[in-house]
């Protein structure tokens, strides 16, 4: 009991001193040689062609997507650049071959099962890509070319940190990509007709930066560097190749679901809607929940003819981890919309009821997925990176609240079951580890707090510590400063209850996403054991 509260007040505390803003962290930067980027260690070359004839003779995976959505039709032209420069090669050439490295040693790793030598072999050359690419993009200027090399470059950084959980990071690299995009005409009609192939390739690589721009936008509360006003091209990608219908339909989702994200946080969460009375937010969600709906269904279709294709053509699993993940995503952002309906009159708990059914069937979703990449610590770490900490994973908050606020049993079990499942991860990355000891933090306190409310009936001498369980969770933005006025959130007349509804949302909401943005801080003084640096 001492114990979660003592953890709980460190993390009211930390919460209390975290900067409102993270510079860039890479880590495993390298300091640049005399001769330039040129001069850092580079995986075997032999190794690479090999495994670049591989990949050609092999069914597709998710090096070869990565490929495909960034619009890199030639990596090993630009890998011969890298290893045999005739000429100079740019900064962002560097970039792309080592994040095209990284994701080829990635996945050659995750396929690699019953040869461990082989396995750690791959494992070294993909850290050898990871201190290149963290070394260069530390370094890349303020002031880039207006290039489709460019934003490739950023783009490709921007998955590699999104990859190893920096989403902070992939702010930076990512809004670097919009404005050049947008400088630079991609995202308008007369900018984009004079070379049709080109045309295609810069429609491919500002919709991929619009994508991860509104997913990054809701999950920082920031507002979205590109506006969907300022956009004149169709929203379509223009995919050739292999599996390009239904790799259309899936990014055509995607775009769907991007859309959303930005007008979730336009019209729910951020400070102008937040300044709005609460009938407005709960019509406004409402709708937004219908238009979820749609994409969810339209999803559904789309991500199941392209497994079905994928399953057809003995594609990577590292692509099915990707794909399926796109509906704990949707769930999560439909339980945050359902987060801004009020409970109606005289209930016990500030969620609806819809809110609460979407968190337990996201939980339930994120289950199925975890049964997928149980295997591989390299695939459940992608898997949560994307899915569980990119978009903020409402459910495990809705879920905990709920808890704290009617003591239920069925959504305790679920919390420690999340939990568990994450706990899982723990030995993947520094940041599984630090969102497995967050969640076990939070399961636990759920679990000692509905003991001590329980007991507080009969024993007088407990109502202190539920009081101070009381007083950190207000601070975390996870419990009501005022449940006093919480009867009257039915009631249109009662402006002071309408107030506090709406500051108890928007407390819920940053308090959330603070306790994510700990994990790219050192909670190390919380306990257990601190995991070298990534």
């Amino acid at each position: 009991m001492w114990e979660a509260l003592a953890n709980l007040r460190q993390l009211a505390e930390l919460q209390s001193r975290q900067s409102i803003s993270h510079g860039p962290r890479f880590p495993l930067q390298q300091p640049i040689p005399k001769g330039g980027l040129g001069q850092l260690p580079m995986p075997p070359m032999d190794i690479v062609v090999n495994l670049l004839k591989r990949v050609r003779a092999s069914p597709p995976g998710l090096f070869t997507f990565v490929c495909y959505f960034i619009g890199i039709s030639d990596f090993s032209n630009l890998c011969r650049m890298v290893y045999f420069p005739t000429d100079d090669f740019s900064d962002s050439t560097f970039i792309i071959v080592n994040v095209g490295l990284y994701y080829l040693f990635l996945e050659q790793h995750h396929l690699t099962v019953d040869n461990k030598p082989l396995k750690d072999e791959f494992a070294s050359h993909l850290y050898t890509s990871r201190i290149n690419l963290e070394t260069a993009l530390a370094n890349m200027s303020l002031f880039m070319s207006t290039k489709i090399e460019t934003v490739q470059a950023l783009l490709m950084g921007t998955l590699y940190t999104i990859d190893v959980c920096r989403p902070s990071v992939a702010w930076h690299l990512n809004c670097a990509a919009a404005q050049i995009c947008q400088t630079a005409g991609f995202h308008r009609r007369d900018l984009s007709t004079r070379n049709p192939e080109e045309a295609d390739i810069k429609a491919i690589l500002f919709w991929y930066t619009y994508t991860t721009d509104k997913a990054l936008a809701l999950r920082l509360g920031r507002a979205p560097a590109i506006q969907d006003w300022e956009i004149t091209i169709p929203r379509t990608f223009s995919f050739d190749g292999i599996l390009s219908l239904e790799t259309k339909a899936v990014a055509g989702t995607w775009l769907n679901a991007a859309t959303l994200q930005g007008q979730v946080y336009e019209q729910l969460f951020c400070p102008a809607a937040l300044s709005q009375p609460p009938a407005v937010l709960a019509e406004r969600a409402r709708l937004l929940a219908a238009k979820c709906r749609r994409v969810e269904a339209e999803s559904y279709q789309s991500r199941e003819m392209a497994l079905s294709s994928l399953e057809k053509i003995g594609a990577s699993p590292l692509v099915d981890v990707h794909l399926k993940g796109d509906e704990v995503q949707l769930l999560s952002t439909m339980t945050l919309i359902y987060r801004a309906v009020p409970a109606p009159e005289g209930s016990p708990t500030r969620f609806c009821q819809e809110c609460i059914d979407t968190a337990r069937k996201a939980c339930h979703a994120h289950f199925t997925c975890m049964d997928l990449v149980r295997k591989d610590p390299h695939a459940r770490a992608i898997y949560v990176h994307w899915n569980l900490v990119l978009t903020p994973f409402a459910p495990f908050f809705v879920l905990f609240g709920y808890v704290i606020e009617t003591s239920s049993q069925e959504d305790l079990q679920l919390l420690k079951q999340f939990s568990a499942s994450i706990e899982e991860t723990s030995d993947a990355s520094e940041t599984m580890q630090k969102l497995s000891r967050l969640c076990n933090i939070m399961s636990n306190v759920a679990a000692l707090y509905v003991e001590a409310k329980s007991q507080q009936v009969e024993d007088q001498a407990m109502v202190p510590i539920g009081d101070e369980f009381d007083v950190y969770l207000s601070q975390l933005g996870l419990m009501p400063v005022m449940d006093s006025t919480m009867g009257n959130a039915g009631d249109p007349n009662a402006e002071f209850g309408e107030n506090t509804q709406v500051n108890q949302m928007a407390d819920w909401m940053s308090g959330s996403r603070n306790l994510l943005g700990l994990l790219e801080q050192d909670i190390s003084q919380i306990g257990g054991v601190q995991w070298p640096p990534m």
